[in-house]
């Protein structure tokens, strides 16, 4: 069973960086993740609670199964839920995963929601529901079970808590034809727009061939630059996969395990409980207990100051562990910037060397990097933002990065530490109101180069370029690039109980038919004129280059003795702070990749991605263009 996190907010996903973002996030219940993340506490403001819409669940075995689980949800209730996993999922999971563990995991994000209330429930089928539920700071969020039957029994195959907004308490759309779907999302993107409140590049692929790709709004609004097709954008917590990438290529490569601690790896780190307990999985998984770097010592940093991974060690390296590692999940974009310095210290190579040359370069990202903020660079967007910014400080707002947010208050005034805004000044200087004012510039937040945790940029066409990479293998072997979607490890023994450099030939290997899928793609991808050469800004493709399906896009991989089936595989990453907001999503099973880059502060993006994944939804299946 798989848990799937996602918010815009944490900044949440799934992370970080300049400003840190915050990402989507995936969790498997059997304790791994693909890049995982906690949901903050929610900024409890005045606000009332909604009060519970009176809703009847659904008399099929899942929508009773539904209604145990929430009640159980609801209450934090540690014992209900224990027994709701202990009837939903079979014995060979909970053998992998205690009940008890899983328990705790789903409750400890359950507690980071706050106050909430159920306000609709959907059901499209006989076996998945999906609960709208709200919190005191009026923020949505959807839970979806999804369930399997097997014989007479019904186990839950899949448990995702993501974002959500407006569209989700509409009804859900007819069917659509591609054609239908494509013209309703662009109608809207064009309102957003005309609004004000998106700004940005939007890429919608299908088998990673384009079908919708336009620029909107300004890159610069100083001298009135129209985004284009090729703008770089910041990414924020988006990066923290490029991070992720390369551990497991070094793993795979036999230049370190996941079991590794840090000191091994890092002698010299100033916190010697971290160099003895905590390790690379703890690291990857935000389990750690390594904070962040947001705090009163990064606010009052002059940013010109911070123009490498390393700079941003000493704001939280010799603080104490906030937890004892494997305890727990935190949110932290201390622990990727720490990855990127083991990174270094393994390959020998600076960290952005080496994501340039063994993940840029092989995918094909010629337009990304982390540029110097005080260093002039073609085609890059400026960000602008709304939110409440006091001189020499960079904590944004409610609809900001909250787990920025926690990050800074944790050491500071209590009104604060409650996510409230204050009518204080920084300097004496009164605070800004954003009733009067209208997107300005984002030079507060911004260190002059981006981390392990985020805080680089790419274009859309570079991120669709990853994607297609990541998927089709060729930045992993097909056991580690599952590890990365799914947290499932490569086994470290084979059937005799033998550790041969775990399994060289599994892990290091690709194999000939995901190389050869990914040749052909590549190969109809070039062939795109459209995509590849025009940079027209007004662009709208609705005609990919038709290519023969690789019989690889869908059918299971042997590698050892695992079958793995990528139609399982996907993504939801998302990057936000003052001025910045960036999604990545990729579905294995409908072939579907959503990309939405903003120069605005969030949700511009993830109000946009979340639409167009409605009308995405809707259409037929097997519809194409």
């Amino acid at each position: 069973m798989e848990i799937k996190v996602s918010t815009e907010k944490l900044r949440s996903k799934i992370m970080p960086v300049l400003v840190v973002a915050q990402l989507l996030i995936l969790a498997v219940i059997n304790g791994q993740s693909t890049i995982l993340s906690i949901l903050p506490p929610p900024a409890q403001t005045e606000k009332a609670a909604l009060p519970a819409a009176k809703i009847d669940f659904p008399t099929t075995p899942a929508g009773q199964k539904a209604r145990l689980f929430w009640e159980a949800f609801l209450r934090s209730d540690t014992q209900e839920v224990k027994k709701f996993f202990e009837s939903s999922l079979p014995a060979e999971k909970l053998k992998e995963t205690p009940a008890e563990k899983r328990a705790e995991q789903l409750l400890n994000i359950r507690r980071q929601l706050g106050e909430i209330s159920l306000q609709k429930l959907l059901s499209s089928g006989p076996f998945d529901v999906t609960l709208i539920v709200t919190n005191l700071s009026q923020e949505y969020f959807k839970l979806e079970l999804d369930f399997k039957k097997s014989g007479n029994d019904l186990f839950l195959e899949k448990f995702t808590i993501d974002e959500a907004g407006p569209e989700d308490l509409a009804p859900p759309l007819s069917a659509l034809t591609l054609p239908e779907a494509i013209q309703g999302f662009e109608q809207e993107i064009e309102k957003a727009a005309q609004d004000d409140r998106f700004s940005g590049v939007v890429l919608v692929a299908k088998d990673f061939q384009p079908i919708f790709f336009k620029p909107y709004g300004l890159a610069s609004k100083e001298f009135e630059v129209p985004n284009q097709l090729d703008t770089r954008f910041n990414l924020g917590s988006i990066n923290k996969i490029f991070t992720k990438v390369a551990i497991a290529q070094l793993v795979a490569k036999g230049q370190l395990t996941l079991d590794d601690k840090l000191g091994k790896l890092l002698p010299d780190y100033p916190n010697p409980e971290a160099k003895e307990k905590v390790t690379v999985r703890q690291l990857v998984n935000m389990t750690s207990g390594i904070g962040d770097f947001f705090g009163p010592e990064f606010r009052d940093t002059p940013k010109d100051m911070i123009r490498h991974n390393r700079d941003y060690l000493i704001f939280f390296a010799s603080k104490p562990l906030a937890f004892e590692p494997g305890s727990r999940e935190m949110y932290s974009n201390g622990g990727y910037v720490v990855l990127g310095e083991i990174i270094s210290a393994v390959s020998k190579m600076d960290y952005y060397d080496y994501i340039k040359r063994n993940i840029f370069e092989p995918a094909g990202m010629k337009d990304s990097g982390w540029f110097q903020a005080d260093v002039p660079v073609k085609n890059v967007a400026e960000g602008y933002t709304r939110q409440l910014e006091e001189e020499g400080q960079g904590e944004p707002e409610k609809h900001g990065d909250k787990q920025e947010q926690k990050g800074d208050k944790a050491q500071i005034g209590d009104k604060e530490k409650e996510g409230q805004p204050q009518a204080g000044t920084a300097k004496g200087r009164p605070a800004f109101d954003r009733q009067k004012q209208g997107w300005r510039k984002n030079i507060y937040t911004r260190p002059a180069r981006g981390s392990a945790a985020g805080g680089g940029y790419a274009t859309a066409e570079d991120l669709l370029k990853f994607a297609h990479a990541l998927y089709g293998c060729k930045l992993l072997s097909e056991a580690w690039t599952n590890w990365i979607f799914t947290g499932i490890e490569p086994p470290l023994k084979d059937e005799n109980g033998k550790n041969p450099e775990r399994l060289k030939e599994q892990n290091q290997a690709i194999s000939a038919d995901s190389n050869e899928f990914y040749r052909k793609s590549l190969e109809s991808s070039q062939k795109q004129e459209a995509f590849s050469d025009s940079k027209n800004d007004k662009e709208l493709i609705t005609e990919p280059a038709g290519r023969e399906k690789s019989a690889a896009k869908s059918a299971p991989v042997e590698t050892g003795r695992n079958t793995i089936d990528r139609s399982h595989w996907g993504i939801g990453i998302a990057g936000g702070a003052p001025g910045i907001n960036a999604m990545l999503e990729m579905d294995g099973q409908t072939g579907y990749t959503v990309i939405v880059l903003a120069n605005y502060d969030p949700p511009a993006a993830r109000d946009i991605a979340q639409m167009i994944r409605r009308y995405l939804k809707a259409v037929k299946n097997g519809d194409t263009l």
